[in-house]
């Protein structure tokens, strides 16, 4: 008996019930289970409800979640003083006084108490904790006579109660790592004991470790892991070459970073006598080296991608994988997954084909090489000969690539690439801000036709597989939008019928206008996230009707999948058993990289952060040019030219300041001044807080007026 499928069949029965509620008896028969096992078949059912996919009342009877109201999503606390749940759909507000022993990270149920309004969320409470998301958390050390307590330095949501027995003589205002022993209720603190002492807890290379270590990340792979990654032949063998194309004899090239190394995917243009242009891009044939339930296998799993930090990468494989025998280096024959397309002048894939392959790159060429050629930069030029046409082939089809992208919608937010330079010792030394040129986009452009061609393969194949999905965001959340849009003489018409052409619009208008940075944000918090599905939904933000991930199979399981799905139909269909296989598999994949994806975001974003603090915590009375790029009731939210997001706190201000959310502007009650999106100003640093994470401005027009309270 396969479970899912016992509880699909049994989702359906209840979707029939108008809301009736079924004991165990009416279960156990409508689904056909003998009731000699009433023992087993019960505990079954007290899975699916410990699970949170069944609820169970008083009275025994077992029903759906939604028929009580109930929404399962996850629990995120906001520094303590509120939380949202995420759920597929949205996002739902929870005030404080709703958390009912709900910690950050938890899977819940909810129930809403109060609809969406204007800009407000639905608002709700936590009527249930489905599971615990983990069982360590990071926290500060405070010891007392005979016990201590830990808080949290994230939004756990409650201190943590350590007998003296489970201190590891940690010290105090010692940055430590705790496993909870007891969850704690209303009525008692979560208990827990110390396993590691990480040491100061403002050190910024402690912060990130304890980022890493909150996740459940880690830097190094287990012995077993790097014991058959040291057994992977470092050189290709005869036998490995057959049945491949042999494409070594074509310049094909890579196009990335200057210190890039794990170099997973090469290009290849060539004009060909009818006027169309045949692109090839060859990826890493990781599939060959990694076979599916290995060690190492398991482990990419487990992490799902790799994590770029500001100060280190957590690679999904061992660098002797990512960096060696999978990596495209030049004039090494590398075994790769090719993509061919030919489009013809108006951009449409006429024919493709995926087949497996062997090349030797040309050159290795960086964005920045690329781009001098482009520019016509003779040294470069020079230097480049061999290839300079070909470059100037892939211009031209990267911009006829771009142009139909354009036409049908495709939504390009162009925000530029922040980019902390760190020196010897790990500290910032410059912010580089790093606008996409051509070469990026002819690398993005490629991507992205590839993507496409393999997607759109597997689609009209019917087989199971994993697309990369951008659903249409909720009617609500953009009404929301809508209102807020408004307020800058914006308008999305067509609500029940929306296109990403009108976001398109907006965004070009925005930039003209210089707020485009708020609009980017606002649109962003109205689309859904994108995320793995089994079944193909198609790429919203892309306007895209087929898209996967196939490119990046060294720094993404996704990828990983997709090429053994392809390599099961090189030969003809795949067998039953394979389709079976990953009908069942594959939706369990698709849930668990889509999660660690999110936490790999969440991390990236917290590290870079870390280190702007640390950065312009020697930086306080300096002054810098800055932008208003949003507000909130009581804070004026700045961007500096080096792409710093600070704030100015507008109660340290001698006269009343109020926001006006229907003109959106700050106004200076006292003068009837405003301020408003877009405005530049003068500002000089005030306070750089590692533990707040904050970075505080001053306008300086504010201090030169005498008006900031002392």
């Amino acid at each position: 008996m396969k479970i899912e499928k016992e509880l699909e069949k049994l989702k359906d029965i209840f979707k029939n019930t108008k809301g009736k509620g079924l004991k165990l008896d009416e279960i156990t028969k409508m689904l056909g289970w003998s009731p000699k096992f009433k023992k087993e078949n019960r505990e079954i059912i007290e899975k699916w409800v410990s699970d949170g996919e069944l609820i169970k009342n008083n009275r025994g009877k077992y029903n759906l979640p939604e028929t009580q109201g109930y929404i399962k999503g996850v629990f995120s606390i906001i520094k303590d003083r509120f939380a949202f749940v995420d759920t597929e759909d949205e996002g739902i507000f929870i005030p404080k006084s709703g958390f009912n022993g709900a910690l950050d990270g938890d899977t819940v149920f909810v129930r809403l108490t109060a609809g969406m309004k204007g800009d407000r969320k639905k608002e709700g409470e936590v009527v249930r904790v489905i599971s615990r998301d983990k069982d360590i958390v990071i926290g500060i050390f405070q010891k007392n006579k005979n016990f201590g307590f830990v808080t949290p330095t994230h939004s756990f949501g409650r201190d943590i109660y350590i007998p003296s027995i489970r201190m590891k003589n940690a010290e105090n205002n010692q940055l430590v790592v705790v496993r909870i022993t007891f969850w704690g209720d209303n009525e008692r603190k979560p208990e827990g004991e110390i396993v590691e002492i990480l040491g100061n807890p403002y050190d910024t290379k402690n912060m990130i470790e304890a980022l890493i270590i909150r996740e459940g990340m880690s830097e190094t792979f287990p012995p077993e892991a790097m014991a058959e990654a040291r057994r992977i032949p470092m050189e290709i063998g005869k036998k490995e070459l057959e049945g491949r194309k042999d494409l070594r004899h074509l310049p094909i090239i890579t196009i990335d970073g200057d210190d890039a190394k794990d170099l997973d995917d090469a290009v290849y243009v060539e004009k060909l006598k009818n006027g169309n242009y045949k692109l090839i891009v060859s990826i890493a044939d990781v599939s060959h080296y990694i076979p599916e339930g290995s060690v190492l296998d398991r482990e990419a799993y487990k992490r799902g991608n790799s994590v770029y930090l500001v100060d280190r990468v957590l690679p999904m494989f061992p660098k002797e994988i990512s960096n060696g025998i999978c990596s495209l280096n030049p004039n090494e024959d590398k075994l790769t997954f090719t993509c061919e397309m030919e489009i013809d002048k108006k951009g449409k894939v006429v024919d493709s084909d995926t087949y497996k392959s062997v090349i030797k790159t040309a050159y290795r060429m960086t964005y920045n090489n690329v781009n001098k050629m482009i520019a016509g930069d003779e040294e470069t030029l020079k230097t480049y000969a061999p290839i300079k046409d070909m470059v100037m082939d892939m211009l031209e089809l990267s911009k006829i690539i771009r142009e139909v992208k354009y036409k049908r919608g495709s939504i390009d937010f162009d925000i530029p690439e922040i980019k902390l330079v760190l020196d010897e010792k790990g500290k910032v030394e410059y912010i580089k801000s790093r606008d996409r040129g051509e070469s990026e986009r002819i690398i993005e452009d490629f991507m992205i036709a590839a993507n496409e061609t393999v997607a759109e393969k597997l689609f009209w194949l019917e087989i199971p597989s994993v697309y990369r999905t951008h659903e249409k965001p909720d009617m609500e959340r953009i009404k929301n939008l809508n209102e807020t849009l408004a307020k800058f003489k914006y308008r999305i018409h067509s609500l029940e019928e929306i296109h990403p052409k009108q976001f398109q619009k907006i965004i070009e208008d925005s930039k003209e206008r210089g707020i485009n940075l708020l609009v980017h944000k606002m649109i962003l918090m109205a689309l859904k996230q994108a995320k793995y599905t089994v079944e193909n939904y198609g790429h919203f933000g892309l306007a895209s009707g087929y898209y996967t991930h196939f490119t990046s199979p060294i720094r993404r399981y996704a990828d990983l999948t997709v090429h053994r799905i392809l390599n099961s139909v090189l030969h003809g269909y795949p067998n039953k058993k394979t389709i079976i296989k990953n009908m069942e598999e594959l939706p369990v994949t698709c849930a668990h990289i889509s999660k660690t994806e999110r936490a790999a975001m969440k991390v990236e974003d917290e590290s870079v952060k870390i280190k702007l603090v640390e950065y312009m915590m020697d930086k306080v009375g300096e002054e810098y040019d800055a932008t208003i790029v949003g507000f909130s009731n009581k804070r004026v939210f700045f961007e500096t030219e080096d792409h710093v997001e600070c704030f100015w706190d507008v109660v340290s201000a001698k006269h009343y300041y109020e926001f006006d959310d229907r003109e959106y502007v700050m106004r200076d009650t006292d003068t009837g001044k405003f301020y408003s999106i877009g405005d530049k100003y003068k500002v000089t640093l005030v306070r750089a807080s590692l533990s707040e994470l904050e970075i505080e401005v001053t306008p300086n027009f504010v201090m030169d007026e005498g008006l900031i309270l002392k």
